[in-house]
């Protein structure tokens, strides 16, 4: 099969052949590629530790003392100890999750994928963990889903932890 140049008003004599079939897919790294970074279990580990400490200084929070004995989020308290470790965390652990991202990017490339999903989704890791799971398995057929399961995870802990 050939294709044929259109001008805008006519067919035209030129002609092209159809490109192979996936040339311009992304090109497969052989299947034993190690694709699991030190970088990216170090992005997830963060995210699992800053659910811990959120989990931990929730403990933190001041409470009242409502008529029936039952604790109750004191309304007068702006900001509590809990909150302002947690805050005060949260800037430095987004840093580092980005830093950690960029290495792990900078590990993929090396390692030969082509176009590894971007680095600075780092300061959403699990955006930044499902996007560079998702890119690697279209390179390296049969690499792991175990990072996204995890992030997955930490995601819906997080959740549960804070409405509950």
């Amino acid at each position: 099969m050939r294709l044929q140049w259109w001008d805008g008003a006519a067919w035209t004599g030129q002609f092209a052949d159809v490109p192979a079939e996936g040339s311009k897919g992304r090109p497969l790294l052989p299947p034993r590629t190690p694709t699991s970074t030190p970088f990216l279990w170090a992005l997830l580990g963060l995210s699992a530790l800053f659910l811990i400490l959120d989990i931990v200084v929730k403990s933190l929070h001041g409470y009242a003392i409502g008529p029936d004995g039952a604790q109750l989020a004191d309304p007068d308290l702006e900001l509590s100890l809990g909150d302002l470790i947690v805050g005060g965390v949260a800037w430095p652990t987004c840093a580092a999750n980005v830093v950690m991202a960029y290495l792990d990017w900078r590990r993929l490339k090396r390692l030969g994928v082509v176009r590894p999903f971007h680095w600075a989704w780092g300061f959403l890791p699990t955006i930044y963990v499902i996007g560079r799971t998702v890119v690697v398995r279209k390179e390296v057929p049969g690499s792991s889903i175990a990072p996204i399961m995890i992030a997955v995870g930490l995601s819906i802990v997080s959740v549960a932890t804070n409405y509950s």
